[in-house]
């Protein structure tokens, strides 16, 4: 597992109204709950030992709920004879918070240089596990380069919280490539740091980031957790087996106004994707935002002002009705007037004229998309909007297309009528 964060806030929830006081206390909970139900899987798998790959706490504020939470949880473990090992990282270096508390002796904190232990399951040395915790915030490019195999151990390990490739809106920490990676000659590297689950390499070494155990804002939507990894006597290794642990699901839909003739419509259609998102989160609340979408004739009667507030309004309520909860936390508006887009591109004016051209990039395809990834290269040019976005893939870059020829009728078609 990595990135813990326990005891992180959740910005935007502490202004509800007292009725809705549920929602803000679940998700004050959350992390803490959901490093309960990683302790409860470890317990129910009876696993050997647990591997924390940084960012344990949340910020260098020592919380001290934080740390009792951690202590209470690892002296579970402790009593089934499960050992833990942590390296920690940029939100909770060494030198800038003291522990409060006192961890079993089956708790493992990896130090500031690379270090290595050894594993014994029945008395036979069975793994080694290497690892470095940050000294402060920021590191340099040189830490954690020591790693090397070392020892007769079938199985070696590899804990370190750090960047590797592209940083996926992450700030860049401790860059490694997987090249180096590689030449250490371990055979597992449990990476923390990037909260998107994702794998590298799946073999010779298996290199991957679980992701968040607890998603923390709508951008960490989906299933989050940790990776049960088993390895047999010879040291060969099982695929890893992903297990949701997250105690709050966030989410992100879209929902169109398409076809939708009234208003009740419209709710009808959004009661629907509220309790589909309900009953496809494994019996656990969820924080939703919806993308509201499409042309339709309900575009003007939505842009009047308190329109969407209070359509908001009326699908929060049925969503927090249910049990568990579905908290639609915000309703994007990107909604459209209907327009007859096939005859408005064979007109001869200036939006004919651009909607000609982006059919065009659509019939290309991606290989006649160099004009367009040549617009767009300029402000991915820039470090700030680098570390914030990834440069779009073919399937975002058709996104945009569509996104472009909306704009072009919303804005052009109106002013042409």
């Amino acid at each position: 597992a990595a990135d813990l964060h326990l005891d992180a806030p959740f910005q935007g929830f502490s202004g509800l109204p007292e009725e809705h006081d549920f929602v803000f206390e679940t998700l004050r909970e959350a992390t803490f709950r959901a490093w309960g139900n990683l302790v409860d899987l470890c317990l129910g798998r009876r696993v050997d030992f647990l591997l924390v790959a940084g960012d344990l706490y949340n910020a260098a504020d020592r919380s001290l709920r934080a740390q009792l939470a951690f202590r209470d949880g690892v002296r579970r473990l402790a009593e089934a004879g499960i050992r833990v090992y942590v390296a920690h990282g940029n939100h909770d270096p060494l030198d800038s918070w003291v522990h409060s508390v006192r961890l079993p002796d089956t708790v493992h904190v990896f130090g500031p240089r690379e270090e290595s232990v050894v594993f014994e399951k029945d008395g036979d040395p069975v793994a080694r596990i290497h690892g470095a915790s940050y000294p402060r915030r920021s590191v340099g490019a040189g830490f954690g380069t020591g790693f090397r195999r070392e020892g007769r151990e079938p199985f070696q390990i590899g804990v370190l919280h750090c960047t590797v490739g592209p940083a996926g809106g992450h700030e860049v920490y401790a860059p490694r490539t997987l090249e180096e990676l590689r030449a250490s000659g371990l055979d597992y590297w449990a990476l923390g740091h990037v909260h998107t689950r994702s794998v590298l390499s799946p073999a010779d070494p298996f290199v991957g980031y679980p992701g968040n155990l607890q998603g923390l804002h709508p951008n960490e939507s989906g299933p989050r957790g940790a990776w049960v990894v088993r390895v047999d006597e010879a040291g060969h290794m099982a695929e890893p087996e992903f297990a949701a642990l997250d105690a709050v699901r966030w989410d992100r839909r879209t929902a169109s106004i398409g076809g939708a003739e009234t208003v009740s419509d419209l709710l009808d259609r959004l009661d629907r994707l509220v309790e589909e998102v309900g009953e496809e989160a494994g019996g656990r609340p969820v924080v939703l935002r919806v993308e509201l979408g499409g042309r339709g004739a309900l575009h003007r009667e939505l842009v009047r002002p308190g329109a969407r507030e209070a359509l908001l309004e009326q699908v929060r309520e049925a969503g927090a009705a249910r049990d568990p909860f579905v908290w639609v936390e915000r309703i994007e508006p990107a909604t459209r007037p209907a327009a007859d887009v096939e005859r408005r591109r064979q007109g001869d004016d200036f939006l004919g004229e651009c909607l000609r051209v982006i059919q065009g990039l659509r019939e290309a395809g991606p290989e006649g998309w160099e004009p367009l990834r040549a617009c767009l290269a300029e402000l991915y040019g820039v470090a700030r909007v680098r570390r914030i976005l990834d440069e779009p893939d073919e399937g975002e870059l058709a996104e945009l297309l569509d996104e472009v020829e909306a704009l072009c009728l919303d804005r052009l078609a109106e002013e042409g009528d």
